[in-house]
Protein backbone atom coordinates (compact mmCIF):
# COMPACT_ATOMS: atom_id res chain seq x y z
CA UNK A 1 0.00 0.00 0.00
CA UNK A 2 0.99 3.37 -0.54
CA UNK A 3 0.06 5.74 1.79
CA UNK A 4 1.28 8.43 -0.38
CA UNK A 5 -1.27 7.42 -3.34
CA UNK A 6 -3.77 9.43 -1.81
CA UNK A 7 -1.58 13.15 -0.47
CA UNK A 8 -3.95 15.50 -2.03
CA UNK A 9 -2.22 18.68 -1.01
CA UNK A 10 0.03 21.21 -3.06
CA UNK A 11 3.99 20.59 -3.47
CA UNK A 12 6.53 19.35 -5.55
CA UNK A 13 6.24 15.70 -6.47
CA UNK A 14 9.05 13.30 -5.54
CA UNK A 15 10.64 11.27 -7.73
CA UNK A 16 8.71 8.03 -9.17
CA UNK A 17 5.96 9.17 -6.71
CA UNK A 18 2.78 6.86 -6.63
CA UNK A 19 -0.64 8.13 -6.94
CA UNK A 20 -3.80 7.32 -7.24
CA UNK A 21 -5.24 9.19 -10.42
CA UNK A 22 -8.39 9.01 -13.18
CA UNK A 23 -7.39 8.02 -16.55
CA UNK A 24 -9.01 10.64 -18.66
CA UNK A 25 -8.65 9.94 -22.73
CA UNK A 26 -8.11 12.35 -25.48
CA UNK A 27 -11.14 12.28 -27.86
CA UNK A 28 -11.87 8.99 -26.70
CA UNK A 29 -15.37 7.50 -24.78
CA UNK A 30 -16.05 5.83 -22.19
CA UNK A 31 -14.56 2.14 -21.89
CA UNK A 32 -12.93 3.07 -24.90
CA UNK A 33 -9.38 2.62 -24.86
CA UNK A 34 -7.17 5.50 -26.18
CA UNK A 35 -3.23 5.62 -26.70
CA UNK A 36 -3.71 9.71 -26.11
CA UNK A 37 -4.25 10.05 -22.24
CA UNK A 38 -3.78 11.84 -19.00
CA UNK A 39 -4.35 11.45 -15.53
CA UNK A 40 -5.65 13.50 -13.18
CA UNK A 41 -5.62 14.02 -9.40
CA UNK A 42 -8.57 14.47 -7.38
CA UNK A 43 -7.81 18.51 -6.99
CA UNK A 44 -8.20 18.45 -10.35
CA UNK A 45 -5.06 19.06 -11.67
CA UNK A 46 -4.01 16.91 -14.62
CA UNK A 47 -1.01 15.44 -15.50
CA UNK A 48 -0.13 14.56 -19.12
CA UNK A 49 2.46 11.99 -19.88
CA UNK A 50 4.97 13.50 -22.37
CA UNK A 51 7.27 10.57 -22.13
CA UNK A 52 5.58 7.30 -22.60
CA UNK A 53 8.55 4.85 -23.33
CA UNK A 54 8.68 3.22 -20.27
CA UNK A 55 4.56 1.82 -21.27
CA UNK A 56 4.64 1.70 -24.72
CA UNK A 57 1.63 -0.63 -24.63
CA UNK A 58 -0.72 0.95 -22.37
CA UNK A 59 -3.83 2.34 -23.75
CA UNK A 60 -6.39 4.74 -21.38
CA UNK A 61 -9.79 3.81 -20.69
CA UNK A 62 -11.89 6.83 -20.14
CA UNK A 63 -12.42 7.04 -16.39
CA UNK A 64 -10.38 3.89 -15.07
CA UNK A 65 -8.86 4.46 -11.79
CA UNK A 66 -4.98 3.72 -11.71
CA UNK A 67 -2.40 4.09 -9.68
CA UNK A 68 0.85 6.13 -11.24
CA UNK A 69 4.67 6.19 -10.84
CA UNK A 70 5.70 9.32 -12.89
CA UNK A 71 8.05 11.59 -12.52
CA UNK A 72 7.13 15.51 -13.21
CA UNK A 73 9.31 17.07 -16.01
CA UNK A 74 9.97 21.17 -16.11
CA UNK A 75 8.07 21.32 -19.36
CA UNK A 76 4.44 22.34 -19.04
CA UNK A 77 1.47 23.65 -20.99
CA UNK A 78 -1.51 25.55 -19.59
CA UNK A 79 -4.09 23.39 -17.76
CA UNK A 80 -0.93 20.75 -17.66
CA UNK A 81 2.10 19.81 -16.02
CA UNK A 82 4.05 17.00 -18.24
CA UNK A 83 5.22 13.70 -16.55
CA UNK A 84 7.56 10.70 -17.53
CA UNK A 85 5.78 7.79 -17.08
CA UNK A 86 7.46 5.11 -15.43
CA UNK A 87 4.40 2.61 -14.52
CA UNK A 88 0.35 2.27 -14.71
CA UNK A 89 -1.65 -0.32 -12.34
CA UNK A 90 -5.29 0.27 -13.13
CA UNK A 91 -7.47 -0.47 -10.20
CA UNK A 92 -11.02 -1.76 -9.59
CA UNK A 93 -13.57 1.06 -10.65
CA UNK A 94 -16.73 0.30 -9.22
CA UNK A 95 -19.87 2.66 -8.75
CA UNK A 96 -22.42 3.93 -6.01
CA UNK A 97 -25.58 3.14 -6.39
CA UNK A 98 -29.12 3.54 -4.10
CA UNK A 99 -30.65 0.44 -3.32
CA UNK A 100 -34.23 0.19 -3.27
CA UNK A 101 -34.95 -3.65 -2.65
CA UNK A 102 -33.98 -6.94 -1.09
CA UNK A 103 -33.33 -8.51 -4.11
CA UNK A 104 -31.17 -5.96 -5.89
CA UNK A 105 -29.32 -6.24 -1.98
CA UNK A 106 -28.88 -9.72 -2.41
CA UNK A 107 -27.57 -9.78 -5.90
CA UNK A 108 -24.75 -7.03 -4.66
CA UNK A 109 -23.01 -9.92 -2.16
CA UNK A 110 -22.57 -9.65 1.30
CA UNK A 111 -18.91 -10.84 1.66
CA UNK A 112 -16.88 -9.46 4.51
CA UNK A 113 -14.25 -6.92 3.53
CA UNK A 114 -11.51 -6.18 5.66
CA UNK A 115 -9.21 -2.81 5.74
CA UNK A 116 -6.35 -1.59 7.26
CA UNK A 117 -6.81 0.64 10.39
CA UNK A 118 -5.35 3.79 9.04
CA UNK A 119 -7.64 6.91 7.59
CA UNK A 120 -4.39 7.32 5.52
CA UNK A 121 -5.56 4.33 2.96
CA UNK A 122 -9.30 6.00 2.27
CA UNK A 123 -9.80 8.75 0.52
CA UNK A 124 -12.61 10.72 0.02
CA UNK A 125 -13.61 13.61 -2.80
CA UNK A 126 -16.99 14.71 -4.45
CA UNK A 127 -16.00 12.58 -7.01
CA UNK A 128 -14.24 9.13 -5.70
CA UNK A 129 -14.51 6.75 -2.86
CA UNK A 130 -10.87 5.03 -2.59
CA UNK A 131 -9.71 2.43 0.15
CA UNK A 132 -7.42 -0.63 0.50
CA UNK A 133 -9.55 -3.31 0.98
CA UNK A 134 -8.14 -6.78 2.23
CA UNK A 135 -10.28 -9.51 1.36
CA UNK A 136 -9.85 -14.18 0.66
CA UNK A 137 -9.02 -14.10 -3.10
CA UNK A 138 -7.67 -16.69 -5.54
CA UNK A 139 -9.15 -15.27 -8.67
CA UNK A 140 -9.10 -11.40 -7.83
CA UNK A 141 -11.35 -10.65 -11.70
CA UNK A 142 -14.09 -12.37 -10.16
CA UNK A 143 -14.52 -9.52 -7.26
CA UNK A 144 -17.26 -7.26 -7.39
CA UNK A 145 -17.41 -3.82 -5.43
CA UNK A 146 -20.24 -1.08 -5.03
CA UNK A 147 -21.45 1.12 -2.53
CA UNK A 148 -24.26 2.25 -1.88
CA UNK A 149 -27.49 4.24 -0.17
CA UNK A 150 -29.47 1.02 1.65
CA UNK A 151 -32.77 2.50 1.31
CA UNK A 152 -34.87 -1.12 1.83
CA UNK A 153 -37.35 -0.71 4.38
CA UNK A 154 -38.29 -3.49 5.48
CA UNK A 155 -37.04 -3.75 9.13
CA UNK A 156 -34.06 -4.97 8.92
CA UNK A 157 -30.51 -3.41 9.45
CA UNK A 158 -31.39 -1.06 5.93
CA UNK A 159 -34.12 0.78 8.09
CA UNK A 160 -32.28 0.60 11.46
CA UNK A 161 -29.15 2.20 10.01
CA UNK A 162 -31.34 5.35 8.34
CA UNK A 163 -32.67 5.89 11.80
CA UNK A 164 -29.55 6.36 13.10
CA UNK A 165 -27.92 8.31 10.76
CA UNK A 166 -26.04 11.52 11.39
CA UNK A 167 -27.51 14.30 9.02
CA UNK A 168 -24.38 15.68 8.22
CA UNK A 169 -22.87 12.76 6.71
CA UNK A 170 -23.98 10.44 4.16
CA UNK A 171 -24.75 6.62 5.38
CA UNK A 172 -23.35 4.29 2.47
CA UNK A 173 -22.66 0.81 2.78
CA UNK A 174 -20.01 -1.58 0.96
CA UNK A 175 -21.37 -4.52 -0.90
CA UNK A 176 -18.77 -7.25 -1.74
CA UNK A 177 -19.95 -10.12 -4.30
CA UNK A 178 -16.79 -12.56 -4.74
CA UNK A 179 -18.41 -14.17 -7.94
CA UNK A 180 -18.15 -17.24 -6.93
CA UNK A 181 -14.03 -17.23 -6.07
CA UNK A 182 -12.73 -20.23 -3.99
CA UNK A 183 -11.49 -18.23 -1.26
CA UNK A 184 -7.33 -17.86 -1.20
CA UNK A 185 -5.23 -16.10 1.03
CA UNK A 186 -5.80 -12.58 2.19
CA UNK A 187 -4.93 -10.22 0.27
CA UNK A 188 -5.03 -6.29 -0.20
CA UNK A 189 -6.21 -4.11 -3.37
CA UNK A 190 -6.97 -0.65 -3.60
CA UNK A 191 -10.68 0.06 -4.46
CA UNK A 192 -12.29 3.41 -5.76
CA UNK A 193 -16.06 3.94 -6.79
CA UNK A 194 -17.72 6.64 -8.90
CA UNK A 195 -19.72 8.94 -6.79
CA UNK A 196 -21.31 10.72 -9.34
CA UNK A 197 -24.25 9.11 -9.38
CA UNK A 198 -25.18 10.13 -5.37
CA UNK A 199 -24.19 13.98 -5.58
CA UNK A 200 -27.68 15.23 -5.05
CA UNK A 201 -27.58 13.15 -2.00
CA UNK A 202 -24.26 14.53 -0.91
CA UNK A 203 -24.85 18.01 -1.33
CA UNK A 204 -24.44 20.01 1.82
CA UNK A 205 -23.05 16.90 3.71
CA UNK A 206 -19.73 16.97 5.54
CA UNK A 207 -18.40 13.93 4.36
CA UNK A 208 -20.08 10.32 4.54
CA UNK A 209 -19.65 7.05 6.61
CA UNK A 210 -18.44 3.90 5.10
CA UNK A 211 -20.10 0.82 6.82
CA UNK A 212 -18.29 -2.29 6.36
CA UNK A 213 -18.94 -5.40 7.29
CA UNK A 214 -15.37 -7.22 8.40
CA UNK A 215 -14.38 -11.04 9.23
CA UNK A 216 -13.11 -10.39 12.53
CA UNK A 217 -14.62 -7.63 14.20
CA UNK A 218 -18.06 -7.49 12.84
CA UNK A 219 -19.74 -4.17 11.64
CA UNK A 220 -17.09 -1.28 11.29
CA UNK A 221 -17.86 2.44 10.27
CA UNK A 222 -15.75 5.03 9.12
CA UNK A 223 -16.47 8.20 8.77
CA UNK A 224 -14.32 10.33 5.86
CA UNK A 225 -14.58 13.94 6.02
CA UNK A 226 -15.06 15.73 1.99
CA UNK A 227 -12.41 18.10 1.55
CA UNK A 228 -12.79 21.77 2.10
CA UNK A 229 -13.33 24.05 -0.58
CA UNK A 230 -11.15 26.71 -0.98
Amino acid sequence: AFTSCNDDTDGDYPRYTPLITTVRTIGGEEGEASADYYFQRDNGEKLYPSDKTRVPDYKGKERQRAIIWFNLLKESVPDYDYIALYAVDEIFTGKAQVVNTAEELEALGTAKTGFKDSKELFNLSKEWLTFYALYPVSDNSKHTFTVIVNEVKDGDEGAEQAEAADADYLQLELRHNPGGDTQGYTDGYYVSFDLTPLAELLEGKKGVVLHIETYENGSQEIELDLPQEK
